[in-house]
């Protein structure tokens, strides 16, 4: 498996759109997504990709192009022989913008020709090969400022993530979200479900496990105990915490991480499911 990665270039596209990504797959494989607070947008050139649906007890593919939407839950994805795929990572930011209003519960009627044009897409994708997997940062720049341009912002809804990653390690609480957005906790509640489809509580915590998550890949000298400096009461907080959002503990989840990226876990085809 190939995975390359770039980030915008454009100081303004950064506070959403986390960075770009191109897999290549040339045999059939299982990929285990862990909840990254990031809403995904993809892009297939070749192949195809298929979800584990719970309901029906089975794998159901998916269309060429979607959105993927931020989750507390991991998705298990089933490659069944190739797949050649371009996917953007939007930080939550990005629903402050119309064009994403109500993104997280309609996310499977979302147009992806209105921030990428269906032209736009096919140049993109031609970039792509197998033999050399570039991304024209440059031309995905361009095209999604160009997508969120004179659009008005909903600065209540940045100013809700900014307050809520600054404080990771402070044990923030519903009532100080409501305070600082000068709304009553109920109202809070319920304006925070309806923007991410998440509870406030289940969204700190995706938005905390990503941040840790991140740390910890990088800094592997770190210790799990060093887990209170992001918001975790002690490291058995942290690990039941982990377990329950990954169903592994974070030794495992770390150790399957083989990847250049902390939301991945790629395993080859064993005739699951």
């Amino acid at each position: 498996m190939i995975l390359i990665e770039e980030c915008p270039r454009v100081s303004s596209l950064k506070q959403y759109v986390d960075r770009y990504q191109v897999f290549v797959i040339e045999e059939p494989a299982f990929l285990k997504t862990i909840p990254n607070a990031k809403i995904e947008c993809y892009l297939v050139k070749k192949g195809g990709f298929a979800e584990w649906d719970t309901a029906s007890q089975s794998f159901v593919m998916y269309p060429r192009s979607g959105i993927l939407p931020a989750t507390n839950q991991t998705s298990l994805y089933r490659i069944p022989a190739t797949l050649i795929c371009l996917n953007i990572k939007f930080n939550l930011d990005i629903l402050a913008f119309p064009l994403f209003s109500n993104l997280l519960t309609h996310w499977k009627d979302f147009d992806i020709a209105d921030v990428i044009p269906e032209k736009e897409q096919k140049n993109v994708l031609s970039r792509i090969t197998r033999e050399d997997p570039a991304i024209d940062v440059e031309k995905l720049d361009a095209v999604i400022a160009h997508a969120l341009s004179n659009q008005p912002i909903d600065k209540k809804l940045n100013r809700l993530v900014k307050l809520m990653q600054d404080q990771i390690a402070n044990k923030l609480k519903v009532v100080d979200l409501a305070n600082s957005l000068h709304m009553s906790q109920k109202s809070t509640e319920r304006w925070i479900r309806k923007q991410f489809n998440l509870t406030p509580k289940k969204l700190l915590q995706v938005i905390r496990f990503e941040h840790v998550s991140r740390k910890l890949k990088n800094h592997p000298n770190k210790k799990l105990i060093d887990s209170l400096e992001f918001g975790y009461y002690d490291q058995s907080h942290f690990i039941k915490e982990c377990q329950k959002i990954t169903g592994y503990t974070p030794k495992d989840l770390f150790y399957k991480m083989k990847l250049p990226t902390i939301d991945i876990i790629f395993e080859k085809f064993a005739n699951k499911g």
